[in-house]
């Protein structure tokens, strides 16, 4: 039980006059019941009294006593309480002050160090102008004046800075908090330094934002996937590479995977852990597919747990194409090596074979013979011109450079060939603007170019047509398209022309367009197909504006 030290006189005064009253009461009723002596009464009743004072006197001492014991036991316990909170506000990494009339009436030493200042009296010389930086100090103010008016206010929470003593700022949080001091408001203020916290938070968000860009700059299409395989992550190279945009695929299940193709599950790249470049089939959005390298590493939580994956994939087309493009000149290689060795064999004896069937057919006793002398000769001549394609091949040809006009070269070629035209039943239409097609390179190799893609259109329309040569000029190059009205070619065909020895004709050996690219090419040109089945073929031939070197 706890007594307040301003009571102690009235329960002193109180338990006299309650034992008193009693003691009066009870002595003078039983004397008086005793005897009726006047004398022995009144000697009684001063020996009562005395014994009264002496009665009283021991009483008012043990309850002193107790009441004093009961006083220091609970003053000691105030001591202590007051030295615990005292230790516990001081040591407290927690600025705390009072804030009192205006004034800090107390501050603990985290508060000074927070400061830089040492004492009370610095710290409200400073007043609060110099302490909380001109920025914020409109609203601290609002923040003590609002709590002053009303100390039954909800404490409140603010961040601003602080100006130390050595002109330093720093950041800090500070709960306000309104209390009654001495029968008046006042405000609990609990401060901590929180600039290493938010510089954290700053390279924290500095770091993210940096591999965001880094992310979102990448060529390389990225996507992160939790243990569910939804899609968390999808950046701009994925939009590119796959198609989808971000908003579309976030939150969903992967789609581009090929139907019928194996996936590397989750389980699977946490099992083996990363995987670098495997390269792998993808689908895109319009259904093509696409060639990629794929690299994975998963991703852990704070607690080292894998709680989904991070894919990369690099586009590597360009790279097939590369490859496939080192395959053709590796053909190419040994086709020209074949090339060199079968002209060198045959070419010799086929000049015999020509010439002795040109001395039989002037002979008159085989006359008779002459048709198929002239078949033979005609087959010869057709091995002669197989052999001079193998040739273009084989060995460096003599370039006899010279200037010349292209719309020249192309009239010059469809008369050469009108009259295997008129035979297919094919005829020509020309369009060429008038502009100067003045071209610098080897003028045969470019007839045989035009000669083999003008012949080819001929030989696709076996039930006759048009085919139309179109020539046109711009800022940096010549254009020759040729297009005819034949079969057509399948598209998946179309990839494979120029390849030695691949050819879309019963008869055809592959050979004439095989030499027509490397001589386009030679020339720093381009050629491109683009056909439709049964609808027919364009051919666009690009050579580069150049001059006479």
């Amino acid at each position: 039980m706890q007594i307040q030290t301003r009571s102690i006189p009235w329960i002193i005064i109180g338990n006299y006059f309650l034992f008193g009253s009693l003691w009066i009461l009870l002595s003078d009723t039983l004397l008086y019941n005793l005897s009726n002596d006047f004398l022995s009464n009144r000697q009684i009743g001063m020996f009562k009294g005395w014994f009264f004072i002496l009665l009283t006197c021991g009483f008012l001492y043990f309850l002193l006593k107790h009441l004093l014991s009961k006083t220091e036991e609970m003053e000691k316990k105030l001591v202590e309480s007051e030295e615990r909170y005292r230790r516990l506000v001081e040591s407290s990494p927690y600025g705390i002050s009072l804030m009192h009339k205006g004034k800090i009436n107390y501050t603990n030493q985290t508060g000074f160090d927070l400061i830089g200042i040492r004492s009370l009296e610095e710290l409200n010389n400073r007043n609060l102008s110099p302490v909380v930086n001109p920025a914020d100090i409109k609203r601290i103010r609002a923040i003590l004046e609002q709590m002053q008016l009303d100390p039954s206010s909800n404490p409140e929470t603010v961040e601003y800075q602080l100006i130390r003593s050595n002109g330093d700022i720093i950041d800090v949080e500070s709960t306000f908090i309104p209390i009654t001091f001495k029968d008046e408001a006042a405000t609990i203020i609990q401060t901590s330094d929180i600039t290493e916290r938010k510089r954290a938070v700053k390279d924290l968000w500095e770091a993210k934002q940096m591999i965001q860009a880094i992310i979102s700059a990448s060529p390389i299409a990225t996507l992160a996937l939790d243990m569910e395989g939804n899609i968390r992550l999808w950046n701009p190279a994925a939009e590119k590479i796959f198609g989808w945009r971000s908003e579309e695929i976030i939150g969903k299940k992967s789609q581009i995977v090929p139907e019928g193709e194996q996936d590397i599950t989750i389980p699977e790249i946490i099992e083996h852990g990363h995987i670098i470049n495997k390269e792998v089939r993808r689908k895109r959005k319009d259904g093509s597919l696409v060639y990629l390298a794929l690299s994975t590493a998963p991703i852990q939580d704070k607690d080292g747990n894998i709680n989904g994956i991070m894919a990369a994939f690099m586009d590597i087309t360009d790279k097939k194409k590369t490859e496939e493009a080192l395959m053709k000149t590796e053909k190419l290689s040994a086709v020209g090596q074949l090339a060199a060795s079968v002209a060198h064999e045959i070419r010799n004896p086929l000049t015999s074979v020509k010439g002795f069937i040109q001395l039989l057919k002037q002979d008159e006793s085989v006359s008779d013979k002459a048709p198929f002398l002239s078949i033979m000769l005609s087959e010869v001549d057709r091995m002669d011109s197989i052999i001079k394609d193998l040739l273009v091949l084989a060995k460096p040809q003599v370039e006899r450079l010279s200037s010349f006009r292209i719309d020249k070269l192309l009239s010059y070629v469809l008369q050469l060939l009108s009259t295997q035209a008129s035979l297919y039943n094919v005829y020509f239409i020309t369009e060429f603007s008038e502009e100067d097609f003045l071209l610098f390179g080897e003028e045969n190799q470019l007839k045989q170019v035009f000669i083999n893609l003008i012949k080819n259109a001929i030989e696709s329309m076996p039930n006759g047509g048009r085919v139309t040569i179109k020539l046109s000029k711009t800022d940096h190059e010549f254009i020759t398209m040729i297009q005819d009205e034949g079969v057509g070619i399948p598209q998946h065909k179309i990839k494979t022309l120029g390849e030695p020895f691949y050819t879309t004709k019963e008869e055809g050996t592959g050979l004439g367009l095989l030499s027509s690219f490397k001589i386009i090419e030679n020339h720093h040109g381009s050629i491109t197909f683009d056909s439709t089945v049964g609808i027919g073929t364009t051919v666009i031939v690009r050579f580069p504006h150049s001059k006479e070197e």
